[in-house]
């Protein structure tokens, strides 16, 4: 059976496919490339759910809650991890694109007996977190305003290097000469559906969303997470 996506091109360089292996985004300038799936199996972040995830930044800035909204959830990575360790979590993804990729991914990862249990406890809904009006709070409310930010130059990760090819168009218009307007009122918002913290992930080295010190840090190389208390 096929993908009601399958052959949506997404701009002139990219292109989703369905086959054996799922949903895959192809970059058609680089043919040669493997294309960016949503993967629950994958060694780097099996890894990671077994290599002492109690002690890792993320599940430290989330702390003891259990109820998680993950309102930008991008490809899921860091809301699998939340899972793995019993947070049940809320999954929130406005772009299409993303959330087919992410969809899939679940859908894999729940035929699959040793992901099932954790799957299980992860549900997502295509939905800007802006939109969101249900009276349910949460312990945690997560935000990782996906980086890099239009005008910047992926490097590193493949995945990082196609979401900005993907997404830096689409939200040219929300760079403004204030900052990112992307992000605005999320902070705001996420402390108001909060009942303990909210945590938002940034590179090390970019400034506080919105401008808003954090109650307390943790960073890592390659990420940071700033914890913000409920309003």
């Amino acid at each position: 059976m096929g993908h009601p996506l399958d052959g949506t091109r997404c701009g002139d360089d990219l292109l989703l496919r369905f086959d054996a292996e799922g949903l895959g985004l192809h970059a058609l300038d680089e043919p040669g490339a493997a294309p960016l799936r949503v993967d629950f199996s994958a060694a780097a972040i099996q890894s990671r759910a077994r290599d002492a995830l109690a002690g890792q930044h993320l599940s430290r800035a989330v702390g003891g809650g259990v109820d998680v909204l993950d309102a930008t959830a991008g490809l899921g990575r860091d809301a699998f991890l939340l899972a793995s360790i019993g947070k049940r979590v809320l999954l929130l993804e406005r772009d299409p694109i993303v959330h087919a990729l992410l969809a899939d991914g679940l859908r894999r990862g729940l035929a699959a007996p040793e992901l099932a249990p954790v799957i299980a406890r992860m549900e997502l809904r295509r939905m800007d977190f802006r939109d969101y009006d249900e009276p349910r709070r949460f312990d945690v409310v997560c935000l990782d305003p996906m980086f890099p930010r239009p005008g910047s130059r992926a490097r590193g990760k493949k995945e990082m290097v196609f979401l900005q090819r993907l997404l830096a168009p689409r939200r040219a218009g929300e760079q403004t000469e204030c900052g990112f307007a992307g992000e605005s009122g999320l902070l705001a918002k996420a402390r108001g559906l909060a009942r303990a913290r909210v945590v938002v992930k940034r590179p090390p080295r970019e400034g506080w969303i919105e401008s808003v010190k954090p109650a307390f840090s943790y960073r890592g190389r390659t990420s940071r997470y700033d914890v913000y208390l409920p309003l």
